[in-house]
């Protein structure tokens, strides 16, 4: 018999006794008092024998039929009892005993059977609305569906090793601090007590272990020693029913729930403990907890041992069983301060089965709050000093059988799938479908969820694949990371950066590529699996020949632009505005009438006055354009077939043509000669670089609005100064990196790691080397460290130098090193005022 079972039912077996004194009849008096006994299987056969001679009592015949249902019930034999149970039902024994309603649907909730147990828990309802267990069950049913269709992402295994085909129960740590071993109860073959339990006709139940040797073995849950018995002294376990023991944390002492028994009268369950003595176990001694006439069962010791947990149907509780904790104020002393967890731990149904983690997580099954069927799995959270409201765990670690006595292994293990630590994993024991026997030893993991984030970058023009592309992720938890593409065009992102319930940005960047139609957004917000995302990107080259612009008209000899004409512009501006780092030429053309020198002063204007307007009014920093006038010196050269529209009529001019003045004049009328000059008046800009980064005075600039009476501030530099360092932002060939002040110094030193990524970037190529080739290693291409380089430029604030000196030197404290000496001669002396963070020039 089970502890937990036997135990649950002796508080509704007190109230069936009370009724069966009362009402008994001398037939079935024999019957009654060893129903009253709680030996269940000798009570079953004289209620069968008794029944036969009950003929034409109606009422004493549909009670023996009650309590021969009861038997089974409690004996675990569901289906039987559901024949009886069901037998009555036709009688109508619900008018009067609406119990065997709940039982029923008790019995197909632990099936599964949600919708017949929903049938018959209402039907109970109905009948006895004052009874609040329904509600729960009733909750829990309509919850059972959704949690099966939609479960955790726990993984459970039978632990197959553990288990026979008779019950194996409660696994417990044998020694919480190595956690090496696992103590369980079990009522298989070989028990100690003799015979079997008068209660129910199974083996009574003993505590055993099972070790784990060492072993290169690393897989979770690993090897396990054969099981055995805890105590061969037969100390320990004894001749009745022994189980649910728990530990202190190093294994030498143990609580347990011990069952007495005295053929003559009902004996409750109480808690022992037993102290080991070289390789015995010492005599069993009965922790007191209260009045014998309730039940003590499931102890869980806290690390110190100063607060024990249990499970009890002691009076002042929520209902049937609840959790009680008791406490000490050193370990030799008897525990006291007996009290129940409250509300949010207990219902008024059963509470059983208490264990911590943490000190902070208390676990415990219950058939109370609503769950799947028999006894759930819950957790309640303490929160200052205060247990929360009970969560269930749902599927799969519960079913709709009873699961209980749940543990944790903290010990570190790698999941073979992901190759990260497990998130969580332990073992717990479930009487479910499926099982080796009837209670199983079960053990449950969760893996934890890997994404990654990975992809081609390839020219738009010629679909090649792109190496050297620097591509960045900036996630919504703040974190951001850079990369590069490989010879392959290939780009990744590991498990290490890219984690769950986050959005990413994506950036990709290349030198002479448009940085619009470069970006992208990927999130493992809401995935549930392990997912590696994908996310490639095409390229598209800048060109290296001007791009038109929309077509902007002036009137004769005029360069005042005019409003209409402004939307050609902002096609030019949104460009710019979507790659930040490009400087370009803005060109204007005229046709060939009028003198050289005039068409050069025209188109010079005009090209300032479309500059005017993407700087004055469109906020365009004024050192990324540059307006230049081409006048008529570099006819049109059409790259496509087109046509021009004079007066209304179109002109088609073929690709490759080149409108030079002679050609534009050899048409033979006017018009075709005005749609020919008509294409070369044209407005198109160039790239000159993609390198830009701005500078404060071009933002200042901005801020104040580029006039007024400007005030003269003092040159700083935003700086940290963490103990004697102090640190600041540099830029080096337009790159932002960290840099280090030195002291007493006039050298610069660049992180070698960091000259090693610039050139691979092509930062810097060979020729920056002042050792040229010589400055690498001819086997596997990397920097020889103390070689020197030359930076085509380092910009500190609003200071730079163009080609400086650096020395490469490995394990410097930042990207840089930039020596004082080097500051003051260059750029003046300077101060650091270290409560304001910044670097100020005298």
């Amino acid at each position: 018999m089970k502890l937990y079972k036997l135990s649950l039912f002796l508080l509704s077996i007190l109230i069936t006794v009370t009724y069966t004194v009362s009402a008994q009849g001398p037939v079935l008096r024999d019957a009654d008092n060893l129903f009253r006994d709680c030996q269940y299987e000798k009570s079953l056969e004289q209620y069968k024998k008794g029944i036969k001679k009950l003929q034409g009592n109606r009422v004493e015949i549909q009670r023996a039929t009650f309590q021969i249902a009861e038997c089974y019930r409690i004996m675990g034999d569901l289906k039987k009892a559901e024949q009886q149970y069901l037998r009555l039902e036709k009688k109508n024994y619900q008018k009067d005993n609406p119990i065997i309603l709940f039982h029923l649907g008790s019995i197909y909730n632990l099936r599964g059977e949600y919708d017949q147990a929903l049938k018959y828990y209402n039907s109970f309802k109905k009948r006895a609305p004052e009874d609040s267990r329904a509600d729960a069950r009733i909750e829990g049913c309509n919850n059972a569906k959704m949690w099966t269709e939609n479960p955790t992402r726990y993984e459970v295994e039978n632990l197959k090793k553990f288990n026979t085909r008779e019950d194996e129960w409660a696994p417990r740590w044998g020694n919480d601090e190595k956690r090496n071993s696992i103590i369980f109860t079990s009522n298989r073959e070989g028990s100690k007590g003799k015979g079997t339990d008068q209660w129910t006709g199974v083996n009574f139940s003993d505590i055993y272990v099972t070790n784990k040797p060492k072993s290169k073995n690393t897989d979770w849950p690993g090897e396990w020693s054969p099981v055995t018995t805890l105590d061969e002294g037969e100390t320990l376990n004894t001749g009745v029913n022994e189980g649910e023991a728990t530990s202190n944390r190093k294994g030498t002492v143990y609580y347990f729930t011990k069952c007495p028994q005295d053929k003559k009268k009902v004996q409750g369950c109480y808690i022992y403990k037993s102290m080991k003595k070289g390789k015995a176990w010492g005599e069993a001694e009965l922790v007191y907890m209260g009045d014998s006439a309730y039940n003590y069962v499931h102890p869980f010791i806290s690390g110190d041992e100063l607060t024990i947990y249990f499970a009890s149907n002691r009076p002042g509780g929520q209902g049937g069983y609840d959790i009680w904790m008791a406490t000490r104020a050193k370990k030799s002393a008897k525990f006291s301060n007996i009290t129940n967890l409250g509300p949010n731990v207990n219902t008024a149904g059963q509470e059983v089965f208490p264990s911590l983690r943490n000190d902070q997580e208390l676990y415990f099954s219950s058939d109370g709050w609503p769950g799947m069927g028999g006894l759930d799995l819950f957790v309640s959270y303490n929160k200052g000093g205060k247990w929360q409201k009970a969560e269930n765990l749902m599927v799969p670690i519960n079913s709709s059988g009873d699961d209980l006595g749940i543990i944790f292994d903290e010990n570190e293990a790698i999941d073979p799938k992901s190759k990260s630590p497990y998130l969580a994993k332990g073992y717990f024991s479930s009487n479910r479908a499926g099982g080796r026997g009837g209670d199983d030893i079960y053990y449950f993991l969760l893996r934890p969820l890997v994404y990654t984030i990975s992809g081609y970058v390839r020219d738009k023009n010629n679909g090649q694949y792109m190496d050297g592309v620097e591509v960045e992720i900036e996630g919504s938890d703040g974190t951001s990371y850079k990369t590069t593409t490989d010879v392959k065009g290939y780009y990744h992102f590991d498990k290490t950066k890219i984690l769950g319930s986050t959005t990413y940005n994506l950036k990709v960047k290349k030198t002479g590529y448009w940085e619009n139609g470069n970006t992208a957004q990927q999130t493992t917000v809401g995935l549930t699996e392990n997912t590696d995302l994908k996310q490639d990107f095409a390229l598209e080259p800048i060109p290296k020949e001007p791009i038109l612009l929309p077509e902007i008209l002036y009137d004769l000899a005029k360069w005042d632009l005019k409003p209409q004409y402004k939307d050609s512009l902002m096609y030019l501006y949104n460009i710019m505005v979507k790659n930040p780092t490009i400087v370009i030429e803005l060109r204007s053309h005229t046709d060939s009438r009028d003198t050289e020198e005039k068409n050069d002063i025209l188109s010079q204007n005009r090209a300032q006055s479309c500059v005017d307007f993407l700087v004055n009014e469109m906020g365009i920093a004024a050192d990324r354009i540059v307006a230049k006038g081409y006048g008529e010196r570099v006819p049109r050269k059409l790259e496509k077939d087109m046509y021009s529209t004079y007066n209304g009529k179109k002109y088609f001019f073929a690709k490759g043509t080149v409108l030079t003045e002679a050609y534009c004049e050899s048409f033979p009328t006017k018009p075709e000669k005005e749609a020919a000059h008509q294409l070369n008046r044209r407005t198109e800009f160039i790239i000159l670089r993609d390198d830009y980064v701005p500078s404060s005075d071009n933002i200042d600039s901005v801020r104040r609005g580029g006039g007024g009476i400007a005030l003269v501030q003092e040159r700083t530099v935003p700086v940290t100064v963490v103990g004697d360092d102090v640190k600041g932002a540099c830029f080096a060939n337009s790159k932002s990196m960290e840099f280090v002040i030195g002291n007493k110094s006039e050298e610069i030193f660049m992180n070698y790691a960091d000259a090693t990524r610039f050139l691979k970037e092509s930062i810097i190529n060979l020729d920056d080397f002042e050792d040229k080739a010589a400055a690498i290693k001819q086997e596997d291409g990397s920097i020889i460290d103390g070689v020197v380089l030359y930076l085509q430029e380092l910009r500190v604030g609003d200071d730079y130098a163009e080609n400086v000196k650096v020395t490469v030197k490995k394990n410097l404290p930042a990207a840089f090193v930039i020596g004082d000496g080097f500051i003051q001669n260059e750029w003046g002396n300077f101060t650091i005022d270290k409560s304001r963070s910044i670097l100020i020039y005298r």
